[in-house]
């Protein structure tokens, strides 16, 4: 499976189009488009950050799918390359600070 493939899949799970997902995370919806069709590598960090949040405002994204989403983005595809090296992804997960990437943030009232 690659990136886009599990983006996509997320997505679906959460009735969602591509251009909700793109305007709840503040991004191009022809952008995720590509990524999941694998035309593009995928995000950076802070826009996957802002899919994941924008994704949990329907379902929660687990913990599990979070890591399998930084695993995905050192993989290659045929298509496109990788967004970050194996052990960049590695150090991140480890990291004291990167899982607090991921914590889910709530938004202030009246937003």
């Amino acid at each position: 499976m690659t990136f886009g493939e599990l983006l996509r899949q997320l997505r679906e799970d959460r009735k969602m189009t591509l251009r909700q997902l793109g305007e709840a995370a503040g991004l191009d919806y022809v952008m995720l488009n590509k990524v999941e069709l694998g035309f593009r590598m995928p995000p950076p960090l802070e826009a996957i950050i802002a899919v994941v949040d924008a994704l949990s405002e329907v379902k929660p994204v687990s913990d599990k799918e979070i890591e399998e989403l930084l695993d995905l983005t050192a993989e290659p595809n045929k298509k496109a390359g990788a967004r970050f090296t194996s052990r960049e992804v590695e150090r991140l997960k480890a990291s004291d600070t990167g899982p607090l990437f991921f914590t889910r943030r709530t938004k202030p009232e009246g937003k």
